[in-house]
């Protein structure tokens, strides 16, 4: 969800124009060559001004809704066939369902930390959707949307702009911090941090934003095997910084904006 967001503003800050056609290609088989993230403290509630969906702007959510439905559409009408759209999104959500759905918490938390390490899907949105009811909600501060199949149509679309805007280096990680899973509740939570710089642009800016993420889940008995499965119902991601200082990165030099508001 975060890089979307990201590179659907950048689209409006950059003069080329990109080939939204290009076949989905999984960046976690490239080497990452940042150097090591610092390590934060997990923030206590009193340090944290976290954005959420509910918390930002309603400028900014309209501006990331308007450019989403705007590629969407794009890369719909690019489509010559309506035969041919289906064919490429059944491709695309076969790329994203690696797995049989989990039937454990113990694979549900195996393979969302498979997302991050290996997967990189802060920038590559590589998610395993196996882990995802139809249904699902998905919402990060600046939009929110219901399906997997409209998420997977999503990344499809944007995931040509990032490999892109990263350049021939492809320097970009999604450095997983802490996961832990509140079997109370019903959610496992992800603390994170994503880095990549985007060298393609002439000013090279460099997105390093921390924020969190829950998944919740929920036991249930309709796997086509008659089995019991756990999947995610609702993806709620927020971030440790408001949303519009996070995308002002794209626009100021490295290092000017810090990546979370956590006191060290």
């Amino acid at each position: 969800m975060t890089f979307q967001r990201f590179l659907l503003i950048t689209q409006l800050l950059h003069a080329n124009s990109f080939d939204t056609n290009h076949h989905f290609r999984a960046l976690c088989a490239r080497p990452h060559c940042l150097p090591p993230t610092k390590r934060y403290a997990t923030p206590t509630n009193n340090d944290r001004r976290d954005s959420s969906y509910e918390s930002s702007a309603s400028s900014i959510k309209g501006i990331v809704s308007s450019l989403t439905s705007i590629s969407n559409f794009f890369s719909l009408s690019s489509q010559p066939q309506q035969p041919q759209q289906m064919t490429n999104l059944a491709e695309q959500r076969t790329a994203h369902c690696q797995n049989p759905p989990p039937t454990t918490l113990g694979e549900l938390l195996e393979i969302i930390t498979e997302d991050y390490i290996q997967n990189n899907y802060l920038w590559t949105g590589k998610l395993d959707t196996s882990c995802f009811m139809q249904n699902c909600k998905f919402t990060d501060p600046t939009i929110s949307f219901e399906g997997v199949d409209k998420y997977v149509e999503n990344v499809g679309n944007l995931v040509p702009i990032v490999e892109f805007l990263l350049g021939s280096e492809q320097m970009s990680k999604s450095d997983l911090l802490d996961i832990y899973l509140n079997e109370e509740k019903g959610f496992i939570e992800t603390r994170w941090n994503m880095v990549g710089e985007l060298n393609a642009l002439p000013w090279r800016p460099r997105i390093d934003v921390i924020g969190r993420t829950k998944f919740w889940y929920e036991a249930n008995h309709d796997d086509k095997d008659g089995r019991g499965v756990v999947q995610i119902y609702f993806y709620d991601e927020k971030w440790e910084i408001p949303a519009g200082l996070a995308l002002l990165q794209l626009v100021t030099p490295a290092g000017t904006i810090a990546n979370s508001t956590v006191i060290n």
